[in-house]
């Protein structure tokens, strides 16, 4: 049976820097799995690998969508298997990474085609946003998906109104299909792993890491998409740093506010993401990421003796 790896865990605990590492000793090729760094031109504000770690092993599904574009986990599931199956060909170790819960439950566990939606539902939903905005919608989300609701980000409109959409149009929630779906990958074994962290020196390193993205550009990043662009409704500004940024750029509030808020946001999502992977079947491996400390050995030994099962 083919192996496939697979890294999860929250914003900032050295994923990217771990997935090179064991690709470079393993021979491995990566794909991503982060739900914003399939976007162009949005590098810094989603910490995409650097020049150096793309140069020193293949990457996969980086930079593959324009910002007007949608994509979904479901897609994300089809280009991921594809991918998978042609570094497979080769003879090369798939290593798939990223925080985004619902892209590597797609590929590891499948997903459904939304059949019998009515997209009338989802045009009033607009509608309804407009008028009351996506924290009405949100808690409306709460009322009747409550699991789905509690595993994205509480300002990702294109998720809320899937999820309305679904619900309003069949009666069951989005959550509930989960258990009903088939990965598109055959006699593939995951290996899945996560790194994980004491919470406070997790928000210590997220704090810094924003810093450091704003002394890397990350303001000009978001001007220069944001003139390009010229919609703040685009799903992909949704994502934090750049909707934060956005509402400085356009007088809603200070520079030190709105990275305030990056920083805050941020720690909430982490918070999200380990609530998604919690009791999920995955290898954790406790991280520091103040100092920069990860237990290598520990991590590659574990990896290798699972290759070899």
């Amino acid at each position: 049976m083919d192996k496939v790896l697979v890294i999860v865990g929250p914003t900032s605990t050295g994923k990217s820097f771990v997935a090179v590492k064991l690709a470079e000793m393993l021979g491995g090729e990566i794909v991503n799995a982060d739900s914003m760094q399939v976007y162009k031109g949005m590098d810094i504000g989603t910490a995409k690998p650097s020049k150096e770690e793309f140069e020193k092993v293949p990457h996969h599904l980086f930079d593959i969508c324009d910002l007007t574009e949608r994509f979904s986990a479901g897609e994300y599931a089809k280009k991921a298997s594809a991918t998978i199956k042609s570094i497979l060909k080769k003879g090369k170790l798939p290593v798939v990474v990223g925080g985004t819960g619902l892209y590597t439950h797609a590929l590891i566990f499948g997903f459904f085609e939304e059949d019998n939606i009515d997209r009338t539902v989802e045009d009033s939903l607009k509608k309804t946003l407009r008028i009351m905005g996506t924290e009405y919608l949100y808690s409306f989300l709460k009322k009747v998906d409550r699991e789905f609701a509690e595993r994205i980000n509480p300002s990702d409109t294109q998720r809320i109104l899937r999820g309305l959409t679904f619900f309003l149009s069949t009666g069951k929630p989005l959550s509930s299909m989960w258990d009903k779906t088939k990965p598109l990958l055959d006699n593939v074994e995951f290996i899945v792993i996560g790194l994980k962290s004491d919470r406070q020196l997790l928000y210590e390193a997220i704090n810094d890491r924003v810093d450091k993205m704003i002394k890397a550009g990350l303001l000009e990043e978001v001007k220069k998409l944001y003139s390009e662009y010229e919609k703040r409704d685009l799903h992909p500004f949704k994502a934090i740093g750049y909707r934060e940024l956005i509402s400085y750029i356009e007088g809603e509030t200070t520079l030190t506010k709105a990275i305030s808020e990056i920083k805050k946001n941020t720690r909430r999502f982490a918070k999200r993401q380990m609530t998604w992977f919690k009791n999920k079947p995955i290898k954790w491996f406790e991280v520091d990421p103040v100092n920069k400390k990860i237990p290598f050995e520990e991590i590659e030994d574990y990896i290798k003796i699972m290759l070899t099962k």
